[in-house]
């Protein structure tokens, strides 16, 4: 069984990848944000009784120091992390001319930095030959959006990341990106007010496959890219069409 580390996992999709990987067995290093997120990560977590192993650590990813006492603590608990899903990540959205320093320093680094912090203490503590990198794309990473120059920036950051750590970490650990669209958790169905029939009918025009993402559909895309023994510093969309690249 793998020894999985997700950061950002507190809601979303990084804890519906927690909680899959745990309904499976598997040794799950939890990361949040604050211990107070932490604490209610833990009480969904038990309330479930899954047979997987857990282990939730408060951390913030753009931090080094912290970054670095989060792999001591889950190497101490629960051995070498195996593979780590780079899930941490924050919105900020305001319209380009309107965008301060704080805003974007705040959604870049989050983002960005994190990705890049997360994956190389990920990386200099993976003593094996099969370890696994899953960085977050978005598709307004490689074509823009409205009002999220700082996270659109911070997406294509990551995609050329996930190239740059493919070419150099390889073979040993290989590194994708993971880029889902409208997927129906509680932040994008609020952003983009997926509850009206006004907002939902607005989306779902530019999704081909005409219906929202599911977890199931990136969980089903997670352990694809995890199960391949060939394949590294690719991007693999889970968005019904909504962008053909």
């Amino acid at each position: 069984m793998r020894k999985i580390l997700i950061t950002g996992a507190s809601n979303g999709l990084g804890f519906a990848l927690a909680e899959h990987f745990l309904s499976n067995g598997e040794t799950v290093v939890i990361n949040t944000r604050t211990p107070t997120t932490a604490e209610l990560t833990e009480k969904k977590i038990v309330a479930n009784k899954f047979k997987g192993k857990h282990l939730i650590i408060p951390a913030d990813v753009k931090n080094r120091k912290q970054v670095q006492n989060l792999f001591a603590l889950a190497n101490e608990k629960v051995g070498q992390i195996e593979v780590i899903i780079n899930c941490a990540g924050i919105n900020i959205d305001k319209s380009f001319m309107k965008m301060d320093d704080e805003s974007w320093d705040k959604v870049v680094d989050t983002h960005l930095k994190g990705t890049f912090i997360s994956s190389q203490e990920f990386s200099r503590q993976y003593a094996g030959e099969s370890g696994h990198i899953i960085t977050l794309g978005a598709g307004c990473g490689i074509q823009g959006r409205l009002n999220g120059a700082n996270f659109c920036s911070a997406k294509g950051g990551i995609l050329a990341l996930t190239k740059c750590m493919a070419r150099e970490l390889a073979p040993r650990i290989a590194v994708n990106c993971l880029t889902p669209s409208a997927v129906d958790t509680e932040e994008v169905v609020s952003r983009y007010n997926l509850n009206t029939q006004e907002g939902l009918k607005k989306v779902l025009s530019g999704i081909p496959m005409d219906r929202l993402g599911k977890r199931e559909d990136v969980i089903q895309m997670t352990e694809s890219i995890l199960s391949s023994k060939f394949t590294t510093g690719s991007n693999f969309f889970v968005n019904g069409g909504e962008l053909m690249y």
